[in-house]
């Protein structure tokens, strides 16, 4: 056994590791979405819609699939539209139809 031992103690591999392979393309239906919501957003050229990715990227974007799964997360995050936020006023309970047993007291 050689003085030079591995941090565990094991002996190193014969064959040199393998390097870390680019993430991969992100999942068809991610792509689908992101495209859904360019259009939904009106973002019909290819201009708008790069321009738009790029920003919310933060890099160079070359098509929707180079983008990572985090990115691809965020752009679809950023085009999609958050539900309002209802108030008090228009609550379900305010909007009801009809008098319950508590509205009777």
């Amino acid at each position: 056994m050689s003085g030079d031992l591995s941090l565990f103690g094991d002996d190193p591999p014969d064959e040199p590791a393998q390097p870390v392979p680019a993430e991969a393309s992100i999942a068809d239906w991610l792509v689908d979405a992101i495209r859904e919501a360019l259009t939904a957003r009106g973002l019909v050229t290819m201009a708008e819609r790069q321009e738009t990715i790029e920003s919310v990227a933060g890099r160079p974007v070359e098509s929707v699939r180079s983008l990572t799964r985090g990115e691809a997360l965020r752009v679809l995050n950023h085009l999609t539209p958050e539900p309002a936020a209802q108030t008090g006023s228009t609550s379900a309970w305010d909007g009801r139809d009809e008098d319950t047993w508590i509205d009777r007291l």
